[in-house]
C-alpha cells in the first residue's frame, strides 16, 4: 500500500463519517422540530379538553345545585321541573318511579317524611354529546318527632339537554345507607 492510497482510504472514510454524522444531525434536528410541534398540539389539545371538561363540571354544577336549593327548600313542584316528562326513576328499593308527575310525588313523601339538608359531591361526570351522566356521594337527614336521622349512599344521574337548550334528570337511581 502506498501513502497516497492510505490517505485515499482516510479521506473517503471521514467524508463518509462526515456525511453520516450531518445526516444524523438533520434527522436529530428534524425529529427535536417535531416532537416540539407533537408536544404544541398535545399541550393545546389537553387545554382545550380541560376547558371543554370546565364547563361540563359547570353544566353538573349548576345542574346540582339546582336540585339540592329544591330539594332542601322542600318543593316537590321545582324538583319535578328538572326531571325530563318521560324520566325514570329508582330510589334504590326494587321499584321505579316513572315521568315527572310521579317523581313529583315521590318526593312529596319524602319532604313529608322530613327530608331535607340534601348534599351532593361529584365523584365523576363525563359528557358525550347532548347526555350527561355523573356518579356522585350525596348526603341527607330526615327528621321525625324531634329525632334526626342522617342518610348517605351513591346516585348514578343522567341529564340530557333538551330542544330548549335545558338538561333535566332522565334517568336516576341510588343506594342508601344510615
Amino acid at each position: 500500500m502506498t501513502p497516497e492510497s492510505v490517505l485515499a482510504f482516510f479521506i473517503t472514510r471521514t467524508q463518509s463519517h462526515i456525511a453520516q454524522v450531518c445526516e444524523f444531525a438533520t434527522w436529530r434536528y428534524v425529529m427535536k422540530k417535531s416532537l416540539r410541534q407533537f408536544g404544541a398540539g398535545v399541550l393545546f389539545a389537553l387545554i382545550a379538553s380541560q376547558t371543554a371538561f370546565a364547563q361540563h363540571d359547570k353544566v353538573i354544577d349548576d345542574a346540582n345545585t339546582a336540585w339540592n336549593a329544591a330539594f332542601n327548600k322542600g318543593d316537590a313542584r321545582a324538583l319535578g321541573a328538572l326531571y325530563d316528562e318521560k324520566a325514570v326513576v329508582s330510589p334504590g328499593n326494587g321499584t321505579t318511579v316513572q315521568g315527572r308527575a310521579d317523581v313529583e310525588k315521590f318526593y312529596k313523601g319524602l319532604f313529608d317524611a322530613g327530608f331535607r339538608d340534601h348534599t351532593i359531591d361529584v365523584v365523576s361526570a363525563k359528557r358525550v354529546g347532548n347526555l350527561m351522566y355523573q356518579t356522585a356521594n350525596w348526603t341527607a337527614v330526615a327528621e321525625k318527632d324531634g329525632k334526626k336521622t342522617s342518610y348517605k349512599g351513591v346516585v348514578l344521574k343522567v341529564l340530557a339537554k333538551g330542544a330548549d337548550g335545558k338538561w333535566r334528570t332522565t334517568a336516576q337511581t341510588w343506594n342508601a345507607a344510615q
